[in-house]
């Protein structure tokens, strides 16, 4: 078997690529639209999604719970929607019912004022959803700054205007170790650990800690939250 078909078939059972891997962004917003559809009760009437990047990667997901979706991003660009940046949204006060922002957070320089931001466009009692790291690899995309804890999160949050409702960890001890290698590895490396470990460790975080926070101390690769305006 040549090493090019041996990627192809590796890449092709890579956990990274199956829907049910919490790992994954694309399960966590899932996670949260189910969370937000069962306190909206009905669909958003509008959404501005910050950074929802050029590949349209939470589109689809997003517009099954709004009338209309709007990504922000920093330049113009497939799937974009409005330009504008974060600290200063090209949007009227109290115009929007839902802002998201997904692994967004880590890439700002000045977190607390992005958020202040967030709350001004929202309409009273408007939502704030966020995923956002506490683990993960330095990644320049643009920029990496911070990594988050739950604390961290509410006190952020806090200062910007916003009530918690839901807060959650995904991928608790077992993962921020898996990840903390195979984020390391590159090329067919990464791939096998990755095939090899991810499932066995998941597994393990399950078994030992119930994906949850009740326990003293907790590692988490992540959190997902749901905010809203005071």
């Amino acid at each position: 078997m040549s090493p090019l078909t041996l990627n192809s078939l590796l890449a092709k059972i890579d956990y990274r690529l199956s829907p049910k891997a919490s790992s994954r962004v694309q399960y966590q917003v899932d996670h949260i639209l189910a969370k937000l559809m069962s306190l909206n009760k009905a669909r958003f009437n509008n959404l501005v999604d910050i950074g929802g990047g050029y590949d349209g990667r939470y589109r689809k997901q997003l517009e099954s719970i709004t009338n209309k979706y709007s990504n922000l991003e920093v330049r113009k660009g497939r799937n974009v929607d409005l330009v504008g940046s974060v600290y200063k949204i090209p949007l009227k006060s109290a115009s929007f019912d839902l802002v998201t922002m997904f692994m967004v957070l880590e890439h700002l320089n000045e977190p607390l004022r992005a958020l202040i931001e967030c709350n001004r466009v929202l309409k009273k009692d408007g939502v704030l959803a966020i995923t956002t790291v506490q683990y993960w690899h330095t990644h320049s995309y643009p920029s990496d700054y911070y990594r988050y804890t739950k604390y961290g999160l509410k006190y952020l949050l806090n200062e910007a205007g916003f009530k918690i409702v839901s807060i959650w960890s995904h991928g608790g001890p077992f993962l921020v170790n898996f990840h903390s290698i195979e984020l390391n590895l590159e090329g067919t490396p990464r791939v096998l650990f990755s095939i090899l470990f991810y499932r066995l460790a998941d597994y393990l975080d399950w078994v030992f800690f119930r994906h949850n926070d009740k326990r003293r101390n907790f590692d988490s690769v992540g959190w997902s939250v749901i905010a809203v305006k005071k």
